[in-house]
């Protein structure tokens, strides 16, 4: 029986990046994964949907170019070129990532584990292909699936997940999307861009409910201006089709007619394992971990998705070395250095028109948990460098406590935001006061200013603002 020292199962950012990394430490370690690498990341979701996120926004500026003294003609969108080069994005990321793995000599095993035993001190994995492996730990990448609703089942011809709507090789004339959530509005702004006739039908009262409510209600804003149908404290009951298209029942009695339907009502933890010997625990469908990502089986860890935790991918990569820096101290005897994560305090982006980017409490959270708080705002309307781009709705917005004026909380809806809040992430989780980040000087004229300008506004020393 082949033995390796560290099996990963499943080849996502946290799976690979796992894999690389305990290459790093020279422990040597064996992934499993089916499809190609880079999971539902790379192949089906963040990097084609922010490949079709750039053509659209190309695809508005070139509307807008005479405002900018430009006389440029509008040609008919090529949506067949617009999808070749998604696919040629995924294609040359994903081939670059197999080929570290062949440098680096990580063997994959294209198969799938249907059921990991654990035997005394090691672990047998059984895979789809007949064969047994063993291992001395265990990570499980497994990842998430999309959400079904008992009403309304996935199709992939006209009802269609987040990875079936990259697939459409031809934009339909509308488009009516389930879950007003980051995946939803996400595609609203892509689609409404390219001409599609859009609505985001949103059983909660609000858009992208997690995210702070005065940043959610003015995004709902914009992407109403664009044109952009928007149906919120609305259910979907129940579908027809018909030649019209699919005729959606609502919770209000009404119907509504589109060509296609995007379901996207969240995502769900996925581990179709069996553990016959050893049965982690788990809590919603979720795999429960500690902070060294390890499950409630000594030696077996879980990251990314299937934990339950914040379903990003930058979240399942920092699990993912986290679980390999403490495989590392465990085999060779090394001092465990890794910090805890802070889930909320790791970035989170909405790629909509305009971005959203936000790190640390809301300000509802922010009161919960901390009483007394003081909040500092900048409008991109008064920042130079966003003016002259044309882009210049939206805000900064700071957090802070009220007793010492550490930032706890930034959240930012315009121009580059996902960018932007990258300076937030290290601000906040540097535990930094309002007058240490007004202390930093910033580059001018750019962005970031907005930023400056609203931790200064924490004191009432922001310049620029009346």
């Amino acid at each position: 029986m082949e033995h390796h020292q560290v099996i990963i199962i499943g080849g996502g950012p946290g799976g690979y990046e796992a894999a690389i990394r305990l290459n790093q430490y020279k422990i040597e370690c064996a992934l499993i994964e089916k499809e190609r690498l880079g999971g539902t990341c790379l192949n089906w979701g963040c990097i084609p949907t922010k490949a079709l996120v750039k053509s659209a926004e190309l695809w508005r500026e070139i509307e807008e170019a005479e405002s900018f003294g430009l006389a440029a003609k509008r040609e008919q969108l090529d949506y067949t070129k617009v999808f070749n080069r998604k696919n040629e994005i995924v294609d040359k990321l994903v081939s670059g990532i197999e080929y570290i793995f062949n440098k680096r000599k990580i063997p994959v095993l294209r198969t799938t584990a249907l059921a990991v035993t654990k035997q005394e001190d090691k672990f047998i994995v059984n895979l789809e292909n007949g064969e047994e492996i063993s291992s001395d730990f265990i990570i499980i990448a497994t990842g998430s699936v999309p959400k079904e609703l008992p009403s309304v089942k996935i199709d992939e011809r006209d009802i269609l997940s987040s990875t079936g709507i990259l697939q459409l090789t031809q934009l339909p004339s509308s488009l009516a999307i389930i879950g007003g959530g980051v995946i939803g509005c996400e595609f609203a702004s892509v689609f409404s861009a390219f001409g599609v006739e859009v609505t985001i039908i949103e059983f909660l009262p609000i858009l992208v409910s997690l995210e702070d409510e005065e940043i959610a209600k003015r995004l709902q804003f914009y992407l109403k201006k664009q044109g952009i149908k928007i149906k919120t404290g609305t259910g979907v009951t129940g579908y027809t089709k018909s030649e019209k298209g699919i005729s959606l029942q609502l919770s209000d009695g009404s119907d509504f007619i589109a060509e296609k339907v995007l379901l996207c009502v969240g995502r769900t933890p996925f581990c179709p394992m069996e553990f016959p010997s050893a049965k982690p625990q788990t809590e919603r469908g979720a795999l429960v971990i500690d902070e060294t990502m390890q499950t409630s089986v000594d030696k077996l860890y879980a990251i990314g998705d299937v934990t339950g935790k914040l379903p990003l991918a930058h979240t399942a990569g920092k699990q993912g070395l986290t679980a390999a820096a403490h495989i590392r101290s465990r085999l060779q005897n090394t001092a465990f250095a890794e910090q805890k994560l802070v889930y909320e305090n790791i970035p989170r982006c909405t790629f909509t028109n305009p971005e959203v980017g936000s790190c640390g409490l809301t300000e509802s959270q922010a009161k919960e948990i901390h009483g007394e708080i003081k909040v500092g705002k900048f409008m991109f309307n008064a920042n130079g460098k966003a003016l002259a781009g044309g882009h210049s709705d939206g805000f900064v917005k700071i957090i802070a406590r009220a007793d010492n004026l550490q930032l706890i909380g930034m959240h930012i809806l315009g121009p580059n935001a996902a960018e932007l809040i990258a300076e937030g992430s290290i601000l906040i989780n540097l535990h930094t006061r309002a007058e240490e980040a007004a202390s930093i000087v910033f580059a001018h004229p750019t962005l970031s200013e907005a930023i400056l300008e609203a931790a200064e506004d924490l004191e009432g020393l922001s310049l620029h603002k009346m």
